[in-house]
């Protein structure tokens, strides 16, 4: 990898900027504040198509992104470009919410909290997010849902999940953010992101920060009660090409 970042001068700049971010591993706001600067210089310098550009053109980069990038459970396209063997050090990804939905797709709620806090960047289109609470009150007009323990793995493509309560939930605000803008996120904070509608995807390039626990929650009516596994393949070299394509077109 070392020769490839040599022939990869827009990779090596923002990995180079990007390592500096671990000295915040242990302060959430200076985390966001300096994440948050690092996702705005990408913006501004038009670092990102430079970078998908490299990848694109050295088989080697392309192969070891491939190796770390999936289809995630709740139907966006994760791509790794900047990994670390260090599980509870930064990682930079590119998130694509690509249509068309299915009907079942869509009718599923995928409300969840994280493992981390982050800072994302929206490249293209405008992500809606519902921000939900849990709720003491039980209520026969509400919806009740299933929480689950999620506990997935080092590469993130596979994951066991556990039931573990029946809750209701509150939605307690909703957060719209454009194409251009830069928003930071507490782990704990439960949400869904609302599914794009028409054509036009919902991109968007993300800083995660230091892994503050080993699993998440996910709140639904689908999942079987007594729990489930999840194993969904990396993707190959040549469908990462595509994604990656498609990204180029749409920023």
């Amino acid at each position: 990898m070392q020769e490839t970042l040599r022939s990869c001068p827009a990779t090596q700049e923002v990995k180079k900027r990007f390592v500096t971010l671990n000295n915040y591993l242990n302060d959430e706001k200076n985390f966001f504040d300096e994440s948050s600067r690092f996702l705005e210089f990408i913006r501004d310098e038009k670092l990102l198509p430079a970078i998908i550009f490299e990848v694109l053109n050295d088989n080697e980069y392309l192969n070891e992104v491939s190796s770390n990038s999936y289809k995630h459970v709740n139907h966006f396209s994760k791509i790794v470009l900047i990994n670390d063997e260090n599980q509870d050090n930064c990682r930079l990804t590119l998130h694509i919410w690509k249509p068309p939905f299915t009907e079942s797709e869509i009718s599923q709620e995928l409300i969840h909290d994280h493992r981390f806090s982050f800072s994302s960047y929206v490249l293209c289109g405008e992500q809606v997010h519902e921000i939900v609470q849990e709720s003491k009150d039980k209520s026969i007009t509400k919806v009740r849902f299933q929480k689950y323990k999620y506990l997935p793995s080092n590469t993130g493509n596979i994951h066991d999940c556990f039931f573990e309560e029946d809750v209701y939930l509150d939605e307690i605000a909703e957060k719209k953010v454009s194409r251009g803008q830069v928003y930071t996120m507490h782990n704990e904070e439960i949400h869904r992101i609302v599914f794009p509608e028409g054509d036009e995807p919902i991109i968007s390039f993300l800083v995660r920060g230091p892994r503050k626990r080993n699993y998440t929650h996910t709140y639904n009516t689908f999942y079987p009660r007594e729990g489930m596994v999840s194993n969904v393949p990396m993707y190959t070299p040549n469908e990462l090409r595509e994604l990656l394509v498609y990204t180029l077109d749409k920023i």
